[in-house]
């Protein structure tokens, strides 16, 4: 079978990955039949919004629900399965954002259902609807027919009104762990019979950033690439950034080696590397280095200067039209911040450090100086 005509959208509560409080307490509320008339959903992309919000309808309207959840054989499941079930109409807010189109939801309201128990309308990315919009379907939500669900998904819940928002039964989904998603991953190649190692899985999962519709985009298309998924070919699709030369290219930074630093960085460079990836990947790594060292207060300090100072070439790298001089220069620049001497040793090792300020402040830049002073 071929991995890309598979789709991996859970049909389950079960099924869904990473979410568990959520999926728990909503398990309890169809069980117990004590769900509310609207729902909302909001979180970054590909965490399982909208697929949550399917798996509600699909329960809602579900003629013999088993533990509250679809039974996945009477009318109605049939229906959802086939994609023309009368009573679930799903909305994208961000293509019909006015108030004709929440006009054509409430007048659907008015009737009873066609297939299933009950008429269900999902509405994604519900933040992107107009003012006059929000005005009508707020009326409904005050008092909604007894026969109907509402299940909203957003990105931006901040952007959506308290008086809807105050109307529904809210969860955010957090992003998934970096494991759960490699695992997932796994699971999925292990179908499909593709060849995966845990290293390729781990930096998919972390290049999707807790997305697990990213991580399984990249799955498919490092898939097609090659027949067994490998670090390197992952490397290949999200810049050509290896993990090993970004451990190395941190090593030769943090041990002050300016000129290996540049010549690591120019190899990584020449041999395809995207610079905006070696930026990205190289703050991750020093991030999980500060991590590490957290109780080390000497190491601590010196890492927290490197981190201050690569945050503010994000700007530079991102937006010049040349990111490969810049992202060269910020690692010699990082280089030479390494290489500078620790106060502290200096004033331990000097005594009480009397009269011998302004020869320690002498060997550090002008720019570090004023900050001290």
């Amino acid at each position: 079978m071929s991995f890309l005509n598979i789709s991996y959208r859970p049909s389950s509560l079960s099924q869904v990955i990473g979410q568990e409080a959520i999926v728990k307490a909503l398990a309890r509320s169809l069980l117990e039949d004590i769900s509310p008339s609207a729902f909302l959903f909001y979180g970054i992309r590909g965490v399982g919004k909208t697929t949550l919000a399917r798996i509600l309808a699909y329960s809602f309207a579900c003629l013999s629900p088993v533990n509250g959840e679809a039974c996945s054989s009477c009318p109605s499941c049939q229906a959802f399965k086939n994609g023309s079930h009368l009573d679930i109409t799903e909305l994208d807010a961000a293509s019909r954002t006015g108030v004709d189109d929440i006009r054509e939801i409430i007048n659907a309201c008015q009737y009873t259902p066609v297939i299933g128990r009950s008429k269900v309308f999902i509405i994604d990315e519900i933040h992107m609807l107009s003012k006059s919009a929000f005005n009508a379907l707020l009326k409904t939500l005050e008092e909604p027919p007894t026969h109907v669900k509402f299940i909203f998904a957003t990105t931006e819940v901040n952007k959506v009104p308290d008086t809807i928002l105050s109307r529904c039964l809210i969860f955010q989904l957090r992003p998934i762990s970096l494991e759960t998603l490699s695992n997932h991953l796994i699971t999925v190649a292990e179908k499909d019979n593709i060849k995966l190692t845990k290293d390729a899985s781990d930096l998919i999962a972390d290049e999707a950033g807790g997305s697990v519709r990213d991580a399984l985009s990249l799955l498919k298309q490092a898939s097609l690439l090659s027949e067994k998924v490998t670090t390197e070919v992952v490397a290949s699709i999200i810049g050509g950034v290896q993990p090993r030369d970004i451990k190395n290219l941190l090593t030769l930074i943090s041990e002050g080696r300016v000129a290996d630093a540049s010549i690591c960085v120019k190899s990584m460079l020449a041999s395809g590397a995207d610079a905006l990836s070696i930026y990205k990947q190289l703050q991750k790594a020093l991030y999980a280095e500060i991590v590490e060292k957290k109780n080390n207060k000497s190491e601590l300090t010196r890492l927290l200067y490197l981190w201050q100072v690569l945050l503010k070439q994000y700007e530079n790298i991102s937006n010049t039209a040349y990111p490969d001089c810049i992202i060269g220069a910020t690692v010699i620049m990082l280089a030479h911040v390494a290489s500078f001497p620790d106060i502290g040793s200096i004033l331990n090792s000097s005594g009480n450090g009397n009269g011998k300020i302004e020869e320690i402040l002498s060997l550090f830049p002008k720019s570090i100086v004023s900050e001290v002073e």
